[in-house]
């Protein structure tokens, strides 16, 4: 999909300066209304753990139903990707669907709020895990469709700048949301703070909607042959090994991202606090800054050596922040930080390596979905039920997450030989 309805095929920009900013602009639209959705959406999505610290302070929430809430969460975002990517190929308007996926999620998060402010016992619990189910629909549905749209709009010369702003803007809502809902929460209680970040969302989605609906900004230039084909065409053998191991390598880290809320609140002493959501914008916002250096290092080095380099990292930052304190363990959550969430650059580049041109979204849900959200399923139900039945271990149930991240970091010396410089997006 393009936001421009004029196709650059056919369109002599260098002889046209209208025309030249006219496309510019539908460009500019286009990113700034991605990169708006990104900030939400990844805001959102990482409420989650968030929601799972204050529910574990509820009497009759064990462990066991907070796996059970994680699994529904990511097993459900998953499975629907390959739904989404597929849909979005076949209709080529994934914008209006990005703005949907976009009320969904905040339908689910208003979910979390009904059940923890008006629901206890066995109820409370079904509660949140059919919020987690909607929650996880509603995740499905932006990343793989935010990159295609601005690999396919901006083109190769463009995609990485591109990117690169969106990139940062997705980060930067991981990094302030957590610290937002403390700051609500100083006026309302931390419940009806979910309920205020829902409602936040869907006065964003409409908006989203409404900006992806004119002609010129949701009708791509070319359809395509149908949402099957596309998806067999996505089905490469570089797309398979990659997915493996993104889901390895999300197994590791989701495992651990998905409980360090409840660790950094019990094991570490700290509570559900404002030093909570301190420290979860400084992991989440490590990723700021780590995105472009990935990026950089990628355009000039081998892209596989980069991601096993950056999936070691994990390994080594969570090793030092389990067996740290004080300032020593703040680096290294920092670090944690900055190597998980700087993998989105990398697979994304490596899938549009992998793919051809017209199966960005197919290719994008594959790796990002059965991959990168499809590990996060068996991540927190690994670590969960370790846990059982108290958490008192999750120190080393976070070193064996560790090791599966060193597992992950062998695995892409199998993944076939790309270019060295190319489609390189710096952020993601």
């Amino acid at each position: 999909m393009r936001c421009h309805s004029r196709d650059e095929r056919v369109v002599d920009l260098s002889e046209d300066s209208g025309v030249h900013l006219e496309v510019a602009s539908g460009r500019l639209r286009c990113l700034a209304l991605t990169s708006a959705a990104h900030f939400v959406n990844d805001g959102t999505v990482f409420f989650v753990p968030l929601i799972a610290a204050v529910l574990a302070k509820r009497p009759g929430v064990s462990p066991l139903d907070l796996t059970a809430m994680f699994v529904a969460f990511y097993s459900t975002s998953a499975v629907l990707s390959i739904y989404v990517g597929s849909r979005a190929d076949r209709t080529g308007r994934p914008g209006t669907l990005i703005g949907t996926g976009l009320a969904l999620l905040s339908l689910g998060l208003l979910g979390f709020y009904i059940a923890a402010t008006y629901s206890e016992g066995p109820i409370l619990v079904v509660g949140i895990i059919g919020s987690a189910v909607l929650t996880g629909f509603g995740s499905a549905f932006y990343h793989p469709l935010g990159a295609a749209i601005i690999e396919a709009s901006f083109g190769e010369k463009a995609q990485g700048r591109a990117l690169g702003v969106n990139g940062a803007v997705g980060s930067l809502g991981r990094a302030l949301y957590p610290s937002f809902f403390f700051v609500v929460a100083l006026f309302i209680t931390q419940s009806e703070s979910f309920g205020f970040f829902a409602l936040v969302g869907l006065m964003a989605s409409a908006i989203l909607w409404m900006g992806f609906r004119p002609a010129a900004m949701a009708k791509a230039p070319e359809r395509t042959p149908g949402g099957d084909h596309q998806m067999a065409q996505a089905a490469t053998k570089g797309i398979a090994v990659l997915t493996l191991v993104a889901f390895i390598r999300s197994v590791a880290s989701q495992g651990i991202v998905a409980w360090i809320p409840i660790f950094i609140s019990t094991q570490k002493g700290v509570g559900v606090t404002g030093s909570l959501g301190l420290s979860l914008t400084l992991m989440y916002g490590a990723a700021i800054v780590g995105q472009p250096i990935f990026g950089l290092l990628a355009d000039r080095f081998n892209k596989r050596l980069i991601l096993g380099v950056g999936t070691v990292g994990i390994a080594a930052s969570i090793f030092g922040y389990v067996s740290t304190t004080g300032i020593a363990e703040q680096t290294f959550l920092i670090l944690f930080g900055f190597f998980t969430f700087s993998g989105f650059p990398l697979l994304m580049s490596l899938v549009s390596d992998y793919v051809p041109r017209g199966s960005f979204s197919s290719g994008n849900a594959l790796v990002w979905g059965l991959g990168v959200t499809g590990g996060a399923i068996l991540g927190p139900l690994i670590v969960g039920a370790i846990l059982l039945p108290d958490y008192s271990n999750m120190g080393f149930v976070f070193g064996l997450m560790a090791a599966g991240a060193l597992v992950a970091a062998v695995g892409t010396v199998f993944l076939a030989k790309t270019q060295t410089k190319g489609k390189m997006p710096l952020f993601g």
